[in-house]
């Protein structure tokens, strides 16, 4: 209960700060409050050609102006609510995907830490699109959750998943690649993957080895309908393709069952109507935003794929340092060729030190889509409110920065994988991982696997290649298309990639008093505390800056001009 408050004191604080301080409608607030007073006066058919995203927010506050109002707190006071029902959601899908309880503190923890994302908490104050359009994904991810685990007939769930999908997509068009392609894509694997556990586990374990060859892994995924799926934590960028030819050859043999081919149908029905209906806005618009489509051009945007990446760390890296700090400890070691054969076989094995071509492969490609593909949208350089500016302006000047920091993206990109793959049971640092004799990964018992017929990582265990290569997708497929770079486009790719991170914890696995204080005082994940105060810490200096450090341009006379994501 105390985690699930702590919210309440800084939420609050933020509201009451930006309101008596901001009193008139600021940047995008202009076009929205606008636009959501002509709803509560029932002027439906008037609309802002400014404005890009659907109607979901107005509507939803006419809904709510009998008990918040119209005025301008009274519209903020939306994203408020939002911001604390959206803890209380993310709490609920941990609870719904977690087969334990030793570790419901940190779960709990870990909700309050999404909740307190700067560039989500930020926005609570303010009547901006975003807070409500993140909790309309995650109640339907919950959702989904909840109705995936249980026995939930076909009639009542398509319609169910239909109208919350379809709510999704009246606050935000790119929240389709997550209601629709996102589970999908997870359903589709479920459905593919009927072969007998024993069989799964016996190529998982080839894994560590030699491992078979992607044809072998293809006959054999044809043969006894099982995907090959293993743990990040024990797989090298070899295993990804095996994945996909493994999924590939499922699906082949699913094409030759019309029986199957009717039941997979049925179970993908909901995200292939929202797929439907979205292809159909997008003929009858003529275009996926509604208005100054001049502006909003879909372009392909490769690099938006490697921004993603120290977005990431800047605000997890209390989360993915040990990854870090692995690499470096380890590629020194190797340069200087000082590790002993024990030491460089723990970073092998344990999957803690990347193969080097890997990196230099990955690394050719940033430079090549860094050199063929950067954009740079005129709003970026062109509005030194946002910190997007000042970053762009650091990159592109001089000419070569932008080249020169490819390998971070890369190395970024390594940690954020590897912290998917992390085990739930009690991790040793980075350097006490590098000195340990032990060379095999500690077995994960009944209690951690997934009680819900859908694979996701739980918060209990590590992530296996189809999910990171879901979420890999369904990120790019939102992302790539965006000429913009904003923060705000990467909430929900963070969140998705920070709910299913494995969570640590010295709790012992099968205690009978899993209640206690000292089981509680165990289980604490001091990753989650650092990431508290540095949640907070970033959410103060960005509020400061916000409220305090005015300025004005020359060709706005009198407008105060203010800092802001």
């Amino acid at each position: 209960m105390a985690l699930a408050s702590a919210l309440s004191g800084p939420l609050l604080t933020w509201f009451k700060l930006v309101n008596d301080t901001v009193t008139e409608p600021y940047l995008d607030e202009v076009f929205h409050v606008r636009q959501a007073q002509q709803y509560c006066q029932h002027r439906f058919d008037v609309w802002d050609p400014k404005i890009t995203t659907p109607p979901g927010i107005y509507l939803l506050s006419y809904i709510l102006s009998p008990a918040a109002g119209c005025n301008l707190i009274g519209l903020r006071s939306l994203s408020l609510f939002c911001l604390c029902t959206l803890q209380v959601v993310m709490t609920w899908t941990y609870a719904t995907r977690r087969t334990s309880d030793r570790n419901v503190w940190q779960l709990q923890h870990s909700a309050l830490n999404i909740a307190l994302f700067p560039p989500l908490f930020f926005f609570s104050a303010l009547y901006y699109t975003d807070v409500a359009s993140t909790l309309s994904v995650l109640l339907f991810h919950w959702v989904f959750l909840q109705l995936n685990r249980s026995a939930t007939p076909t009639w009542l769930r398509v319609p169910f998943l239909v109208l919350l999908g379809a709510n999704s997509l009246l606050l935000r068009q790119t929240n389709i690649f997550w209601v629709s392609v996102f589970p999908a894509a997870v359903v589709l694997v479920n459905e593919l993957d009927r072969g007998h556990r024993v069989v799964k586990d016996s190529m998982h374990r080839r894994v560590e080895g030699f491992g078979d060859g992607i044809l072998s892994v293809a006959k054999t995924s044809w043969k006894m309908d099982v995907v090959f799926d293993p743990p990040v934590r024990a797989v090298w960028l070899e295993d990804y393709a095996k994945t996909v030819a493994s999924i590939v050859a499922c699906s082949l043999k699913v094409l030759a069952q019309p029986k199957r081919i009717s039941g997979l149908l049925v179970a993908l029905a909901p995200y292939i109507t929202l797929l439907g209906l979205f292809g159909a806005f997008v003929m009858w618009n003529g275009g996926v935003v509604l208005g100054d489509k001049g502006n909003h051009v879909a372009t392909l945007h490769l690099p938006q794929m490697l921004y993603i990446w120290p977005y990431f760390v800047f605000f997890s890296w209390s989360l993915v340092y040990q990854y870090l700090a692995t690499l470096a400890l380890g590629s020194l070691a190797k340069a200087q060729d000082v590790a002993s054969l024990d030491t460089m076989l723990v970073f092998k094995r344990q999957g803690l030190l990347p193969r080097f071509r890997t990196l230099g492969l990955f690394t050719a490609i940033a430079l090549m889509v860094v050199h063929f593909n950067t954009i740079v949208h005129p709003f970026t350089l062109a509005d030194n409110r946002h910190y997007t500016f000042y970053v762009f302006r650091l990159l592109m000047r001089p000419w070569w920065v932008k080249y020169a920091v490819t390998p971070v993206y890369v190395v970024c990109g390594w940690a954020c994988i590897q912290a998917l793959g992390a085990t739930s049971s009690s991790v040793t640092s980075a350097t006490d991982s590098a000195t340990s004799k032990t060379t095999t990964p500690e077995p994960e018992d009944a209690e951690t696997q997934p009680a819900s017929p859908v694979s996701l990582p739980d918060g209990t265990h590590s992530a296996t290649i189809s999910f990171v290569l879901i979420w890999l997708a369904t990120t790019t497929l939102q992302l790539i298309t965006a000429p913009l770079v904003e923060p705000r486009y990467f909430i929900l790719p963070w969140i998705f990639w920070r709910m299913h991170l494995p969570l640590q914890s010295n709790a012992p696995a099968n205690s009978r008093n899993e209640q206690s204080l000292r089981s509680r005082v165990l289980a604490v994940d001091h990753r989650l505390w650092i990431e508290s105060a540095w949640l907070l810490l970033i959410n103060a200096a960005t509020g400061y800056i916000f409220l305090n450090w005015e300025f004005s341009w020359l060709q706005e006379p009198g407008n105060v001009q203010r800092f802001m994501w």
